[in-house]
């Protein structure tokens, strides 16, 4: 059954067709993503879904009954406290919840006279109450608050006081706890930190409704929709699988398309051709006059569209020398911790996460790299070094300059000038735009044409896939693959790491701790220490055998110790050879990282591989320390008994 189908529906800007002659529908429990350049009408397509826009032609027809929720980038006017606010998403609980509480103080205030008609309308009302599962909303509505990052003491803070991007967040809870039919998200992820994003996503996988998401986050719509709407040049075409599937399908069919289109043309030249040739023979004009009406009734196939992409390439003007970075009990804080006595040291070449939850200090931290926050210990920066800055806040020169003018003022010449603005989609007119009313997307194209120019050879970068849209995230992420200097860069986007870092730093109540690898490692490295944490036998309570004075109690006690000191020595031993292995495996491969001859031969630099044993390594370090801080407590338990 369709809960929503589209017939015919066209929307138009003026005279600029943004879609036209779409005919979709969104089944029971789907999960649809919707990908597409910015600027080609997403956002447009999913308010006409949600009624906030009138298609200029055809019809969205609603199954009867369905309720739709819509996440938009837009925010409402909050009066009330964030709990309260949150718990706006079901007002007809709180309309439930409100009638019984103006029943209770009617029958508190009943002298005498019959109840049980108020008694009868009561139970009505809690029937109500119990049915919209008003018991367990506030449950529900707790983990939901805290799966987007808002700590209990929040809760109680007045919603219209929280920053932008609470506010988008809350929106969204308010969003997740109404529970519509069919949810419709409008780039979900923004304002999420990573565990923000993963709670999401497993929150959405078990999504009872139907979906559609508007999102530049590839992770997410791998992991969570099963078909994608593709919004290009007008049309909206559907495909099934993910976001890798639609990209392979996508490929095929453009390759299938630009085969088509050159056979045709050959066609059309041979029979121009012999058109030209014959069409004045009189014995074979009747052949050429057949060809003629065949071309005229011939459908063209189109040409694909080659659409203009980021055009980017970083090169680092001079290599810098082997330590690129050294930190001494670096420390910053403000009215708290944020990172303290932190010792590192960055090789040439290292590509450096910085990931961690809202807050933790991750801006501030390149802050101190560049000497643009005061701080305590020491940054020492190696030989050779050329440091490059792409900061959150895009701090242009004069926001009144125009965007050609602001890379003119780099030392760029005119001509060359229009040419690298050219390369990063500014074209025309955009030239002459001032940079204080470019969008986010293009700031973000002009600041990383600044970082072009800049010839650094250790690039520092914060959230830089912000505002960019998925071909200029994966042109950014080619640019920065071939770089051949070093990275640090903050980022929340989890296939964007996954394929750039060498080494994460997770920021976390004032402590950074480095896992070796990209996401998919320090993932891995997390899960191992969980679960070492769940595995390790919990010592029981130790029973008052003084109160007992049962010695054969106490015996019973000594000999089931025993036996659990007993499993955890095997366990030890088990994780020793464990180590032992990788140990050797992680030594061998830091000889080959060691070598300069090594950093000669680009492909054959086993950084991933070492990140992945070093991950594994920290892991099963952590696992033997918990065991064997279990063992002592056991045995020192043993030796209380003995004596």
């Amino acid at each position: 059954m369709a809960l929503i189908e589209l017939s015919e529906v066209a929307r138009y800007q003026g005279a600029r067709c943004i879609f036209a002659s779409v005919n979709l529908s969104v089944p029971e429990k789907a999960r649809i993503g919707v990908v597409g350049r910015n600027g080609q009408g997403k956002t447009t397509l999913l308010k006409i879904i949600a009624g906030e826009l009138e298609p200029d032609a055809g019809k969205v027809h609603k199954a009867s009954g369905v309720r739709v929720g819509y996440l938009s980038q837009g925010l409402p006017d909050y009066t009330a406290t964030v709990f309260q606010e949150a718990m706006a998403g079901k007002p007809e609980v709180l309309q439930a919840a409100a009638k019984m509480r103006e029943l209770e103080n009617r029958m508190a205030a009943l002298h005498g006279g019959n109840i049980d008609e108020l008694l009868s309308e009561y139970a009505k009302a809690q029937h109500r109450f119990e049915a919209l599962n008003g018991y367990d909303l506030e449950h529900e509505l707790a983990a939901i608050l805290a799966g987007l990052g808002f700590e209990k003491h929040t809760w109680s803070l007045m919603a219209k006081d929280l920053s932008g991007g609470q506010k988008v967040r809350l929106n969204l809870a308010r969003l997740l706890v109404s529970q519509p039919d069919v949810l419709l998200l409008d780039e979900p992820t923004n304002h999420l930190d990573i565990d923000g994003m993963e709670w999401l996503e497993s929150y959405l996988s078990r999504y009872p409704g139907a979906l559609i998401i508007v999102s530049h986050d590839r992770r997410l719509l791998d992991t969570i929709v099963d078909r994608i709407w593709d919004v290009e040049d007008g049309r909206i075409t559907a495909y099934r699988g993910n976001f890798s599937a639609f990209l392979q399908q996508k490929q095929e069919i453009l390759r299938r398309q630009a085969e088509e289109y050159a056979r045709q043309q050959e066609l059309i030249r041979r029979t121009q051709e012999f058109i030209r040739k014959w069409k004045a023979n009189a014995r074979r004009a009747g052949q050429a006059r057949s060809r003629e009406k065949m071309l005229q009734r011939l459908k063209l196939v189109d040409k694909p569209k080659q659409h203009a992409t980021l055009k980017l390439e970083l090169t680092a003007a001079v290599a810098t020398g082997r330590e690129v970075l050294k930190l001494e009990g670096l420390s910053k804080g403000f009215h708290h911790t944020l990172f303290s006595g932190v010792n590192l040291l960055v090789l040439r070449r290292e590509r450096i996460a910085l990931v961690g939850p809202n807050g933790c200090g991750k801006t501030t931290f390149l802050k101190c790299l560049m000497g643009q926050e005061p701080y305590e210990g020491t940054v020492k920066w190696g030989s050779g070094v050329r440091r490059a800055y792409y900061a959150q806040d895009f701090a242009f020169g004069s926001p009144e300059r125009t965007v050609l003018e602001e890379v003119m003022s780099l030392g760029v010449p005119m001509g060359e000038a229009r040419d690298l603005l050219g390369r990063f989609l500014f074209s025309g007119d955009d030239v002459k735009k001032p940079v204080c009313s470019l969008s986010g997307g293009e700031k973000a194209r002009l600041a990383l044409l600044r970082l072009v120019l800049s010839d650094a050879n250790v690039l520092l970068l914060d959230e830089p896939t912000n505002h960019l849209d998925l071909p200029s995230k994966e042109a950014l992420e080619d640019a920065l693959a071939e770089f051949d200097g070093t990275i640090i860069f903050a980022s929340h986007d989890r296939h964007f790491i996954d394929r750039i870092a060498t080494k994460i730093l997770w920021f976390q109540d004032g402590a950074i701790t480095v896992f070796e690898g990209n996401y998919s490692a320090f993932r891995q490295g997390r899960a191992l220490a969980e679960a070492a944490e769940e595995e390790a036998p919990k010592v029981e309570e130790k029973p008052d055998n003084r109160k007992v004075g049962l010695g054969s109690q106490q015996t019973l006690r000594q000999q089931m110790l025993a036996r659990q000191i007993a499993q955890l020595d095997a366990q030890l031993e088990e994780l020793e050879c464990e180590i032992g292995e990788l140990e050797a495996q992680e030594q061998a491969l830091a000889c080959v990282l060691a070598d300069p001859d090594t950093y000669s031969r680009p492909g054959d630099i086993p950084v991933k591989q070492w990140g992945q044993v070093r991950a594994q390594l920290a892991g099963l370090y952590q696992r033997w320390e918990t065991v064997m801080k279990t063992r002592e407590q056991l045995d020192e338990e043993l030796r209380e008994l003995r004596r």
